[in-house]
């Protein structure tokens, strides 16, 4: 019989798209799937790193995972993928000594997804990020910008059945500083959007995450803007509203510049929404600081805001820095979505 599989992802769609690829990579090996955990020869943890709390529900999903194995003596193997098993395999190993290895995703990449039964279709155009937010992990675990070949792209574009399909995604950690080649030239971002239409006729929406706000040119608000087929919501994350932390963020504009965009997009795109990402309590932050941020949510006029509070990742330079009182950081994010929540922001 052949062995079976079962793969449980964690975070953004980026992990979703490698865990369809993960799952093309052990269907290729003979594996087949099944929908519960306990049926699983093997079981694959495709993980996140953003925050300590993902972090923590991964651990508590091992045990309670290996506290199956070892009572009801099932056949099966437990491996980690994702951004905790590319930047800490070591202390990993030594938390779960019972951990039976890790899959790398950039392996899986060379097969072909199996794609998931979802409205959305996932394809990942480059990997890695060369800004390095004061407070990320992503570029310790993700690696440096690496952008696919625009040929490679359209071809797995090309092999997707878009009849049961919404929308289509390019992800990335930061689409809009794409650097990929076409017919041996560089090409911006833009271009790839406008290329992928001409080629891929079937698709039916065009969407893109995430965008970075210093990488929004007027090239890129143009092409939104001239193809009807490109989602009217952007997500531009900000992060904060005042310009020191952005600074010590190193996210790279300030609070002016990024209004400035909102109503540069808004006046080149009719009906764009924006959606936005909020961290709160980052090392430092005053209260006269948060309230910019409270602030700038009220008027900004965002369709979704997805809020956190700061999580410190080791390796990061945010790390160092004195954190707030973990009082102090909770009762800011409580008043924050209160706001939200008023506001009729949630993210959905």
């Amino acid at each position: 019989m052949p062995r079976t599989y079962h793969i449980i992802t964690f975070g953004c769609q980026m992990n979703k798209n490698d865990s369809e690829h993960l799952a093309g990579q052990l269907e290729f090996e003979g594996c087949r799937p099944v929908d519960s955990p306990a049926d699983a020869n093997i079981l694959v943890l495709n993980t996140c790193s953003v925050r300590d709390k993902a972090e923590r529900r991964v651990y508590g999903q091992l045990e309670n995972f290996n506290y199956l194995r070892r009572t009801q003596k099932l056949d099966q193997k437990i491996f980690l993928a994702g951004c905790m098993a590319a930047c800490g395999q070591a202390e990993i190993k030594k938390r779960v000594p019972f951990l039976d290895g890790f899959l790398a995703v950039e392996e899986a990449r060379r097969y072909p997804p199996r794609r998931a039964d979802s409205p959305e279709a996932w394809v990942t155009i480059m990997q890695g990020c060369d800004n390095y937010c004061s407070y990320c992990v992503v570029p310790y675990a993700r690696g440096r910008e690496r952008s696919r070949e625009a040929e490679d792209i359209l071809a797995e574009i090309g092999q997707i059945d878009f009849s049961r399909r919404a929308v289509l995604f390019l992800l990335g950690q930061n689409v809009n500083s794409y650097a990929g080649k076409f017919q041996g030239q560089k090409i911006s971002f833009p271009r790839l959007l406008e290329l992928v239409l001409q080629t891929c006729g079937a698709v039916p929406k065009l969407a893109f995450l995430t965008s970075h706000p210093k990488d929004m040119t007027d090239e890129l608000i143009g092409t939104i803007a001239g193809n009807a087929k490109i989602d009217r919501e952007i997500h531009l994350p900000i992060q904060h509203g005042n310009n020191r932390i952005l600074r010590l963020m190193n996210r790279g504009y300030t609070r002016e510049h990024y209004l400035g965009l909102l109503q540069k997009i808004r006046a080149r795109v009719p009906g764009a929404r924006i959606s936005t990402d909020i961290i709160v309590g980052f090392p430092g932050e005053t209260e006269a600081e948060f309230l910019e941020t409270y602030e700038l949510v009220r008027t900004a006029g965002f369709c979704r805001v997805n809020t956190a509070g700061f999580s410190p990742r080791r390796g990061t330079a945010a790390a160092r820095l004195t954190p707030l009182a973990q009082g102090v950081v909770g009762e800011r994010l409580r008043m924050l979505n209160s706001l939200i929540n008023s506001l009729k922001l949630l993210d959905k």
